[in-house]
């Protein structure tokens, strides 16, 4: 399958040494891209985004996609016609860091939590206006699979935009979904960017591919199925902080290409 030779794993993976390290050691593991958090409430504010993208390039790095922060998207369907206007607002504007810095996707959240708004056509609009903005920018915006995937066939099923497609996260689905990988049978020739991790199907643990119950392989062999030859991008963090980070790293990319190559995989190393 091609897309493992974009193998991508977040810039954050849960061992807290300092930024430029973690790049050369994602490197040194033989991943060919990274993804960013883009941290608004980080002290050094946008002096230190615009420093992470330049230290991921200058390290030899792709960046698949920039995350965009999600404490306030529940307001994108706030019948508060001010609030949705300023978090429109804040969206576009992660939009055109997006084109700034040349990265292709900005993935978001179409919801928080388990009762966000009803879907209405004001809150379809929010995101009408954002894909507008992708569209305007070169960008594309993939709407990250939550709990209320209602809210994300909605927006999908009312916005037919190249501008605008779905980043999938087997562990949510799987999780959330009462039918895992229903919504790649209907919606996987939107899908644009992937979160890879493993679950025990209870809560979000963001562990390595092999130590859950996730269908990670059937959900990479639907994607291909359905035409998808992007980025596999892990979202995972070890079991034990204690651990070596080059060691951790390579067996992440290890797991990741075994998955895809062989099918299901186990653990062969005692660090994560």
């Amino acid at each position: 399958m091609k897309f493992v030779n974009n193998s991508a794993i977040f810039a954050w993976f849960g061992i807290n040494i300092p930024f430029p390290e973690r790049v050369r050691l994602i490197r040194d593991a033989g991943f060919d891209a990274t993804a960013l958090w883009w941290e608004e409430d980080h002290p050094a504010g946008r002096a230190w985004r615009d420093r992470a993208v330049e230290c991921v390039r200058e390290g030899g790095l792709d960046i698949d996609h920039l995350h965009a922060p999600y404490r306030r998207c529940n307001q994108l369907w706030s019948a508060n016609a001010d609030e949705r206007a300023a978090s429109v607002e804040e969206h576009a504007g992660w939009v055109k860091d997006c084109a700034r810095h040349g990265v292709p996707f900005l993935v978001m959240h179409p919801t928080l939590g388990a009762d966000p708004p009803a879907v209405s056509l004001t809150g379809l609009g929010s995101f009408r206006r954002i894909a507008d903005a992708a569209e305007e920018f070169g960008v594309v915006v993939a709407l990250e699979n939550m709990r209320a995937n209602a809210h994300l066939e909605a927006v999908l099923s009312a916005i037919d935009s190249k501008h605008l497609g779905l980043c999938f996260d087997v562990s949510h689905d799987r999780l959330w979904n009462e039918k895992p990988l229903q919504l790649v049978e209907q919606w996987g020739h939107r899908v644009v960017t992937t979160h890879i991790c493993d679950t025990d199907g209870r809560r979000d643990r963001h562990w390595l591919p092999g130590d859950g119950v996730a269908d990670i392989r059937g959900a990479i062999d639907m994607l291909v199925e359905r035409g998808y030859a992007g980025a596999t991008v892990l979202e995972v963090v070890p079991a034990r902080r204690d651990c070596a980070p080059a060691e951790f790293l390579a067996e992440a990319r290890r797991r990741l290409v075994s998955m895809i190559e062989n099918g299901p995989v186990a653990a062969q190393s005692a660090v994560v």
